[in-house]
């Protein structure tokens, strides 16, 4: 069985959980770039020095080939992308499902607070909003959009 979804959204939208969500629900692996950095012994949860992002990225992209060529596996893909074109070229290279997290930029800023993240999380959070052009996928079921964890 072959079934790749990517998960779509600003930071503190919920990615990684719904990521880990399904992954216990339905097996499978997460991919995500927050992970793989503190895998390689980024002391930070998130927003990881200029040296640990570009080598989790890069594990990340090695990651992402194997993923298109296999012909096997359930895998949860987190990532960003807050260009239509870039979830479409992700989700086609990867033959996969896009589920797109938007709970809104106050939400977002919201949880950011609540969860103590790292002072550049809110900048972060309205650069993605400013770059962000939702295109024409079509919104998963509302039960997608929650997520188990407690903001």
């Amino acid at each position: 069985m072959r079934q790749v979804v990517v998960i779509a959204g600003p930071i503190c939208a919920g990615k990684t959980t719904l990521a880990h969500k399904l992954a216990d629900e339905n097996g499978g692996r997460v991919l995500d770039r927050d992970e793989i950095a503190r895998a390689m012994g980024s002391p930070r949860k998130w927003l990881h020095s200029r040296a640990y992002s570009r080598q989790a990225e890069h594990v990340m992209r090695l990651e992402l080939d194997q993923i298109a060529k296999a012909r096997e596996g359930i895998v949860y893909v987190v990532r960003s992308l807050p260009v239509a074109a870039q979830r479409a070229a992700l989700v086609d290279r990867l033959r996969a499902e896009l589920i797109l997290l938007d709970p809104g930029r106050d939400e977002c800023i919201r949880r950011a607070r609540a969860d103590r993240r790292p002072p550049g999380s809110v900048p972060a959070i309205h650069r993605w909003y400013a770059r962000y052009l939702p295109g024409t996928e079509e919104q998963e079921p509302e039960e997608h959009f929650a997520t188990s964890r407690d903001w």
